[in-house]
């Protein structure tokens, strides 16, 4: 994958056969560096082992594992929070910026690549909803779900950290769920950082693989 962002897991290479071979992904990870890209090496349990060697050899650093989680049943999505000044609606495709800008505030990083990743074309594709939780008209919450066939993708839920520990980004979460749900998926998953996992757990997530990161180091 190859998003010209200049952030390193939105570049890479992400292993998902136990049984891949160490040259097919060796050959990716090529292509992958040859842009100059800051980019990562992600794999899962059972194939991970064997990239290790690999990934140190080319200079890349391991960093923390990456929980995937999943929820299977919907019906009893739920969040400890009190929510109710919260209001949340879904961005049209020419909103875009405003989620870039939010995403950004919340992960504390520059908006310039989300600005670059999270454009009208991509809100406007088939199955992407992005949404924008305020308070008393202030944005505080942001996040957006990928409904394709039987499952929706959760990503970026965000969240400053003026307005962190409310609830805002499990509500927008379970908002994300049920909205792809009722589009007829039936199961959920995402990929959690640490700060997030609390938070997708009460939810009702559970973690089925932890997935190896190596990011690259030039």
């Amino acid at each position: 994958m190859v998003t010209g962002v200049a952030i390193p897991t939105l570049n890479g290479v992400r292993v998902v056969s136990v049984d891949a071979r160490a040259e097919v992904v060796a050959d990716l990870l090529d292509q992958v560096a040859a842009t100059g890209l800051p980019h990562c090496l992600q794999a899962r349990p059972g194939v991970a082992e064997q990239l290790h060697d690999q990934a140190g050899a080319r200079g890349m650093r391991l960093d923390e594992d990456i929980p995937l989680m999943v929820l299977d049943d919907s019906s009893g999505l739920i969040s400890d929070a009190t929510t109710d000044a919260l209001l949340i609606r879904e961005l049209r495709s020419a909103e875009a910026p405003a989620h870039a800008r939010l995403a950004a505030a919340g992960f504390e990083v520059p908006a310039e690549p989300f600005l670059q990743l999270m454009t009208p074309s991509v809100l406007a594709a088939h199955g992407v909803r992005c949404y924008l939780g305020e308070v008393d008209r202030e944005p505080v919450t942001t996040g957006v779900g990928i409904t394709l066939g039987s499952y929706v993708g959760i990503f970026n839920i965000a969240t400053p950290p003026a307005h962190r520990r409310r609830g805002y980004g499990a509500a927008v979460t379970a908002r994300a769920v049920a909205d792809g749900v009722a589009a007829g998926a039936n199961w959920a998953w995402l990929q959690s950082s640490r700060a997030g996992y609390r938070v997708y757990e009460r939810l009702g997530f559970r973690t089925i693989e932890d997935w190896k990161c190596w990011l690259s180091t030039a």
